[in-house]
């Protein structure tokens, strides 16, 4: 893909260059400087519109995007200061990483549902959830497709350890290996896969946003101390993607996406489409506080958090995203999108 995987030893060399100048400072200039790490599967589409269409310098701040595909490496890239922000590692996996004693605190949206599908081999009998019970599935441990299909299955009335044989797996390509050789009777896989799953001969069973809604997929995070030490800087970048993600839904907006998509990941026209313009994938903006709590809550009923003293409410900081709103709002009092924006703030992040 274009712009390849960054490893951490460039980023190494990349950080002992710039070692001189303060946290968030750019060598041009007085304009501060982000590292955004996302996934090069699937990007982080509102970076791509706020620069294509100037919103960045606008907002005076330069983003440098880097490609972690790892999650394990993104959130270690994080952690050590090497990336400022993270986007595309879903919600489950930054909430582990708060469990086990990291300093992340969320921020910010980028999907709220992000097209995951169950799937399985044309001949395996699926007439509704009760289908998994006794199965074994394939997922990657730690990711959206897992933590939300162990979630629907829990609410179910399903012992996740005894009435079904979770299989963990690396890599998504594995999970469809692992499903199409009939090692496991169904898979779970991250954004970006439909295609994939359809050429090799499987079909989709389920998409889990059908049975729990905003289950909250991406989300933006930081080193909670640097984003206290950068509010003004991230409230630079939150007005810059919430104009982007504006622009995206003015007529043409979601065909720029495609294309700048295309372009940036070096993907065919036909995949990025696939999955930006799936009914199954949500981008916003938005922290969705609520829907983080809610799953943090539901992976602590399921025992993947076992830890009762964090209060996960420290770990959400929803001031920096209602200050960019308002921001905008105050510019253009009458713009309908921010005004709906607004309403969607105080109803998802009671």
């Amino acid at each position: 893909m274009k712009n390849a995987v960054f490893t951490l030893a460039a980023l190494a060399l990349g950080l002992c260059l710039q070692a001189a100048l303060p946290a968030a400072a750019s060598a041009a200039g007085d304009k501060p400087t982000v590292k955004v790490a996302a996934q090069a599967t699937s990007g982080q589409v509102f970076q791509y519109l706020a620069k294509n269409k100037g919103f960045l310098d606008e907002e005076g701040i330069n983003v440098e995007m880097v490609y972690i595909n790892n999650g394990t490496d993104a959130f270690s890239a994080l952690s050590s200061g090497k990336v400022d922000v993270i986007s595309t590692y879903g919600t489950g996996g930054p909430l582990i990483q708060i469990a086990n004693g990291q300093r992340f605190s969320i921020f910010g949206g980028y999907m709220i549902i992000g097209a995951t599908p169950v799937f399985a081999l044309p001949g395996t009998e699926y007439k509704g959830i009760e289908s998994f019970r006794g199965k074994k599935i394939a997922i990657m441990r730690g990711g959206t497709p897992d933590i939300v299909l162990k979630g629907i299955l829990h609410d179910a009335g399903f012992d996740i350890n005894k009435d079904v044989t979770f299989v963990e797996i690396k890599r998504n390509q594995d999970v469809m290996e692992a499903v199409r050789s009939g090692q496991c009777d169904f898979g779970a896989v991250s954004t970006g896969f439909e295609p994939q799953i359809n050429e090799s001969g499987m079909r989709i069973v389920l998409w889990p946003d059908e049975l729990w809604p905003n289950h909250s997929c991406c989300r933006m995070l930081s080193q909670t101390e640097w984003m206290g030490q950068n509010p003004e800087v991230l409230k630079k970048l939150l007005r810059a993607y919430l104009r982007a993600e504006r622009e995206m839904h003015q007529p043409g907006g979601m065909d720029t996406v495609v294309q700048l998509t295309t372009k940036e990941l070096d993907m065919p026209e036909s995949l990025v489409r696939s999955f930006v313009q799936s009914p199954h994938l949500i981008y916003e903006t938005d922290p969705y506080k609520n829907s983080v709590v809610a799953m943090w809550d539901k992976m602590r009923s399921f025992g993947y958090i076992k830890d009762q003293t964090i209060a996960i409410n420290d770990h959400i900081n929803t001031a920096i995203y209602k200050a960019a709103l308002d921001s905008l709002l105050a510019q253009h009092p009458g713009d309908a999108f921010y005004k709906q924006k607004l309403e969607m703030f105080n109803k998802f992040n009671s």
